[in-house]
């Protein structure tokens, strides 16, 4: 990417994601503190079967358990099966005995096998340690809990993204051109290129690993890659409590001439201070469709879902979205702080003519964008020349008349 173009999406997302999700990212490091102290190198040789595998025991604080599910928010790698541990307690699909399973290239008997994964665990992270990027490479831990494992013990030098796909798709995206001969590999170039930015270098591994989803978003085949399609995830607590409603909010009684009391400077103070609202208004629409779509069963259609609005303007609309039947929605995004329109929203010419001539073209509005229960209400085929809606003109487009002389007032007085 071009340096320019990152250093000004690093400028504009960084101080975003910190404001967001900085208590959230302070609730990360704690938990991956405890847990490499829980957990130390010299415990994991001596671990009871219990103590590590998923599925019993433990009270839910096994070595695994807490990987997977504790320490979600250092990353996901839930989606593919537990052999991924290498040893763990449960069933399949051909037998719904619950009880010890394991892989037979770990050892002839559990016994065998959980001595050897403890000691592939223990081997890598020496390896890690010692800086012994081979031994890394083949180690025999399956990829992603072995990227996971690289990241808690050593959080500064890899990235905490662990699946091939996400980890191809974003060294593409970043022109990382190397030959990787493993994902661990891969994790480390992550993080090279982000000690050459210091806003990224000075945060946390985690809010790089969110700011590479916002810009990037996910890859067109992550459907296909073990994992579940990820709401952008520092509005994980928005998209969660947000709800489609089914009317317009009512606007409570304007007193007198309130409309007077707005001037031109207020509308430009709001238009340039809504960049922020409406960023998180298409970002929380962005992740409903997605939702929308895969409750339907429609997968397929929610990984094409397209962005366009972050990477280009002048469309007349934000998001390519579908029907249930694969019919494509148009949606023009618009966001606002209150519960209400009562403050109204700025709409361009171009999108206005959008919405009259694009078929299945959808207006979203966004309430109370920034709290953690925001309200979405949709409009199809909007007519906001009709009624319900004011028009307000706010902005002229001034240029200057060819042919025609323009003298400045001043040049008269000046000697």
């Amino acid at each position: 990417m071009n340096q320019m173009v990152m250093a000004a999406k690093i400028a504009w997302h960084v101080p975003m994601l910190t404001e967001l999700d900085g208590e959230f990212l302070k609730e990360a490091e704690k938990r991956r503190r405890q847990f490499v102290s829980d957990f130390p190198l010299q415990r994991i040789t001596g671990l009871a079967l219990d103590n590590y595998v998923i599925g019993k025991g433990a009270g839910k604080r096994s070595f695994c358990y807490r990987i997977e599910r504790d320490l979600d928010m250092l990353g996901n790698i839930r989606g593919s099966t537990a052999f991924k541990f290498g040893v763990y307690f449960g069933r399949i699909k051909s037998d719904p005995t619950h009880k010890y399973r394991f892989r037979p290239h770990w050892g002839k008997t559990l016994d065998q096998a959980f001595d050897a994964v403890k000691q592939a665990i223990v081997d890598l992270l020496v390896a890690a340690d010692r800086n012994d990027f081979a031994a890394i490479a083949q180690n025999q831990l399956s990829p992603m809990f072995k990227g996971k494992i690289l990241f808690l013990y050593h959080h500064n030098q890899y990235a905490p993204i662990y699946a091939r796909p996400y980890l191809q798709h974003f060294v593409t995206a970043l022109d990382l051109d190397d030959n990787f001969e493993c994902e661990a590999d891969m994790q480390r170039a992550l993080m090279r290129y982000r000690a050459q930015w210091p806003l990224l270098r000075n945060q946390h591994p985690v809010l790089y690993q969110r700011f590479l989803y916002a810009v990037f978003g996910n890859p067109k085949d992550s459907k296909s890659s073990g994992q579940v399609v990820p709401i952008v995830p520092f509005l994980k607590t928005a998209v969660e409590g947000a709800q489609f409603i089914g009317q317009m909010p009512a606007s409570p009684p304007v007193a007198g001439n309130q409309s007077a009391a707005h001037s031109k400077t207020d509308y430009e103070a709001r238009q340039k201070n809504s960049k922020r609202t409406g960023d998180r208004g298409e970002l929380i629409v962005l992740a409903l469709e997605k939702q929308r779509l895969i409750a339907a069963g429609k997968a397929e259609l929610a990984a094409h879902i397209d962005h366009l609005a972050d990477r280009e303007d002048g469309l007349g609309y934000d998001i390519l979205s579908f029907d249930d039947d694969g019919t494509e929605r148009p949606i023009e995004v618009k966001a606002t702080t209150a519960p209400n329109l009562q403050t109204g929203f700025f709409i361009s010419a171009n999108e206005l003519e959008k919405s009259a001539e694009l078929p299945n073209y959808h207006l979203y509005i966004v309430f109370s964008a920034l709290s953690k229960a925001p309200r979405v209400f949709t409009i199809k085929e909007p007519n906001l020349k009709g009624l319900g809606f004011d028009l307000e003109p706010l902005i002229y487009l001034v240029k200057h008349s060819v042919g025609r002389g323009v003298e400045n007032e001043r040049s008269e007085q000046t000697p």
